[in-house]
């Protein structure tokens, strides 16, 4: 019987390099010198973050700006303008949009989580809409 010896193929790509030549491997696992990684411990630093309150540095009460009507992302106005293309009101205004998000929003439902089809049944009234909050 004929012994079958395996050979190595001469095309084959030769085995991954190591990353770090062997001389570098024992710089990377030297430390820093102790002396200029230790901070001088006798000089301390003040670190009060509180100015003391004169009447020149009194911080005067602003108001707080008006909360105006709620702003909604491109992707929610979108939304919400297929929703009422296909619920039949295709020509509703951007007011009227606005107004139905800002109830959704209102009544905790995520809006971008359902397709406008089912949008567009909340819109008709065929389903309320606490059942799109399950």
């Amino acid at each position: 019987m004929k012994k079958t010896t395996t050979t190595r193929k001469p095309n084959r790509r030769p085995s991954r390099e190591r990353r770090n030549p062997i001389g570098a491997q024992n710089q990377l696992s030297k430390r820093r010198s102790t002396a200029a990684s230790t901070k001088s411990k006798d000089t301390l630093m003040d670190t009060t973050l509180e100015q003391p309150i004169t009447e020149e540095t009194e911080p005067t009460p602003t108001e707080a700006p008006k909360k105006t009507e709620a702003e909604f992302t491109r992707g929610q106005l979108g939304k919400a303008k297929r929703a009422f293309a296909k619920a039949g009101q295709a020509e509703a205004s951007e007011q009227v949009r606005k107004k139905w998000l800002a109830e959704m929003c209102g009544a905790n439902v995520a809006v971008m989580k359902f397709s406008s089809s089912r949008l567009a049944k909340v819109i008709k009234g065929e389903i309320p809409v606490a059942e799109l909050r399950k």
